[in-house]
């Protein structure tokens, strides 16, 4: 957009020193035919403003070349507003995938409650992963005319070693984001089999406060309404967590599961902002995919093996279907359409304050389970969920991010 108008303007600069060079050749044609003409100024004092719509005749009988300097401010204007609109429409991509993410612990916990024989974690973990890996390499080209990828800044210092020598950046890549997220997926499902979904869903939360928490000690400035937004946040979470009529079975065994998983999924996301303004999407995507069904695959082969013969071996009909049921979804729109949105969305909203709306998939879950399994509200989940409205309410009308940061360290 840039190019377009300074394109013009770099070819009216060309054909004003034309015209110019002409004017003085001429100019001095005359001097010479004739004593009486005087002579000219060797410079003119001009303000800018006195240039806004300044006409040059050109004597040669060439048409008139007219300049307008306004249009460097439209361009401004223009690139301004452009910003703004990718900055809503990240914060309307990172709200749709936070409904995808929040309908993710209420399907895999169905798994454990519902069925006969409960299947093996790492079975359900390597399924999930290798259909989603599927829904990527399938819907890659839909998926790239959808989302809008965010121009790559080739010029940044991310450092060179061995591995990303041999193998590329992108491969690298995305070996290191599929290692963070192998991981901390393994743990939540291990933590949601051993506790409920409700404490599972708050605990992995911990997020919105570890990514901006970090971000804090690198330099990153924090604006104060988005740590009030965050306080507000887990404060509505931890309210709505206490709710009675929302608890069912947990263990310590698994929250402390959850919270770590919440570590993991926090260095995905911190590491991920970084990758995401380098590598492609699509390439970006695919490679995580790839590493996380590999390890995924391998961890089922060297640790439960015999489990998942017993497994199938026992489980029911209503069983293989219900778990078939919730590895496509979580495969397909939580692992394959969610990754690629949320590359584009979080770099135009930025880590901490996508966290805000993160946040809210507690409060999502349960009003999935209260429409679809009839699950009711107590006080404390309506208190909890009003204090959620009100820290999204916060970061979404939360001025945009700076792109011309001093610090070095920012946001986005």
């Amino acid at each position: 957009m840039v190019a377009a108008f300074l394109l013009p303007l770099a070819i009216a600069s060309l054909s004003l020193s034309q015209v110019g060079a002409f004017s003085v050749n001429h100019a001095a044609t005359r001097r010479s035919c004739s004593s009486s003409i005087s002579r000219l100024p060797a410079a003119v004092d001009v303000d800018d403003e006195e240039l806004v719509g300044v006409e040059v005749v050109n004597t040669a009988g060439m048409p008139s070349l007219s300049v307008e300097f306004d249009d460097i401010a439209v361009v401004d204007v223009k690139e301004e507003q452009v910003t703004e609109d990718s900055y809503r429409r990240g914060l309307a991509t990172i709200g749709f995938i936070t409904l995808l993410f929040a309908s993710n612990s209420p399907a895999l916990r169905s798994v454990f409650d519902l069925s006969t024989v409960s299947p093996p974690v790492l079975l359900i973990n390597s399924g999930v992963t290798l259909v989603g890996l599927l829904g990527v390499l399938l819907t890659a080209p839909l998926m790239n005319e959808i989302v809008v990828d965010i121009p790559k800044k080739t010029n940044l210092d991310i450092g060179s070693n061995f591995a990303t020598r041999i193998v590329g950046i992108s491969t690298y890549a995305g070996f290191e984001l599929g290692l963070w997220k192998t991981i901390g997926t393994t743990l939540n499902i291990y933590g949601l089999s051993e506790t409920s979904s409700d404490h599972g869903a708050f605990l992995i939360q911990l997020t919105t406060l570890i990514v901006p928490t970090i971000q804090g000690i690198q330099g990153v400035p924090i604006p104060p309404r988005i740590w009030g937004a965050i306080g507000l946040a887990l404060g509505g979470v931890f309210i709505f967590s206490q709710d009675p009529s929302q608890v069912d079975c947990a263990s310590v065994q698994g929250d402390v599961l959850c919270a770590l998983a919440a570590v993991f999924y926090a260095t995905y996301d911190l590491r991920l902002f970084k990758w995401g303004k380098i590598v492609n999407t699509s390439e970006l995507i695919t490679a995580k995919m790839v590493t996380q069904s590999a390890l995924s695959l391998g961890l089922l082969v060297a640790l439960s093996g015999e489990e998942t013969r017993a497994y199938i071996a026992g489980a029911t009909s209503d069983d293989v279907l219900l778990a078939a049921s919730v590895v496509m979804w979580s495969g397909l729109a939580v692992n394959c359409v969610a990754p690629y949105l949320q590359v584009s969305g979080q770099q135009a909203v930025g880590p901490s304050r996508a966290q805000i709306l993160y946040a809210s998939q507690p409060l999502w879950s349960s009003v999935l389970s209260f429409v679809f399994l009839h699950e009711a509200f107590g006080t404390e989940g309506l208190i909890g969920g009003s204090l959620f409205l009100v820290a999204m309410f916060l970061a979404a009308t939360a001025e945009m991010p700076d792109p011309n940061c001093p610090a070095k360290e920012c946001e986005v």
